[in-house]
């Protein structure tokens, strides 16, 4: 995965509900006193039967009337992946106790369906800061064909299985090049104990879905999004927030 490497504290503390609440409420303010246009929708998003974290049934009817904060995550991922699911985890803190907090959804859509399932996703989920239990977050996966559906053919996000030693061998002609990024580790203790000898590269991106399914705003570098930034897309949504 295009990846940056970091061994970083995931979650440095909680919000208090009460500083939360306020947050949310000066942001939502302050996207009023700029004159934030109302977003327009870009497309509908695709509607599927998948399978989540906990092994069970769901169908995208049941995000109907919820805002959705849509990723994309590769459980093996020892980059990029991580860190997005950390900061999804934070904004979680920051919704808690507010007037959002049961009107957003985070949908991830696990990005290796033919190598990682429910367990690996459970796992993932736990060590960065989830309980899989909860089902405000749903990490969903299928049958490869139709993760490559939803994935590809609904939200528009590359993503391919590559060796190691591919990934290497590119690796090497960038630095030969001058061309090459560093990116840094993040540990996954998950990826330590499967040892895999590939990686999925494939786009970091959010999509925000409204509550009438479609959706409103993509952005492009996952990992770059403030809790600020989302909140401010959220109330940008027509009919999400009364005026």
């Amino acid at each position: 995965m295009r990846s940056r490497s970091l061994s970083v504290a995931l979650i440095v503390g909680a919000l208090a509900v009460g500083i939360a609440a306020g947050y949310v409420a000066g942001v939502r303010r302050d996207v009023r006193s700029a004159g934030q246009a109302s977003l327009r929708p870009l497309r509908p998003a695709p509607h599927y039967v998948l399978t989540d974290q906990m092994g069970r049934s769901v169908d995208s009817t049941s995000f109907d009337g919820d805002v959705q904060i849509v990723t994309f995550l590769f459980p093996y991922c020892t980059t990029y992946c991580p860190l997005i699911a950390a900061d999804l985890v934070q904004f979680e803190l920051v919704l808690k106790g507010t007037d959002l907090a049961k009107r957003v959804r985070i949908v991830a859509f696990n990005v290796d369906p033919a190598g990682s399932g429910p367990a690996q996703m459970r796992a993932f989920m736990r060590e960065y800061g989830w309980n899989p239990s909860d089902t405000r977050w749903e990490f969903l996966t299928g049958s490869p064909s139709a993760i490559r559906r939803v994935v590809t053919g609904g939200y528009m996000i590359s993503f391919e299985r590559e060796s190691l030693a591919d990934e290497a061998r590119e690796e090497a002609k960038e630095r030969a090049a001058g061309e090459y990024v560093p990116q840094p580790e993040v540990q996954n203790e998950v990826a330590q104990r499967a040892n895999v000898d590939y990686d999925i590269v494939h786009n970091d991106a959010l999509e925000i879905v409204g509550p009438d399914g479609r959706i409103y705003k993509i952005f492009e570098d996952a990992e770059k999004v403030t809790s600020e930034q989302l909140l401010a897309t959220i109330h940008a949504i027509p009919g999400v927030t009364a005026d």
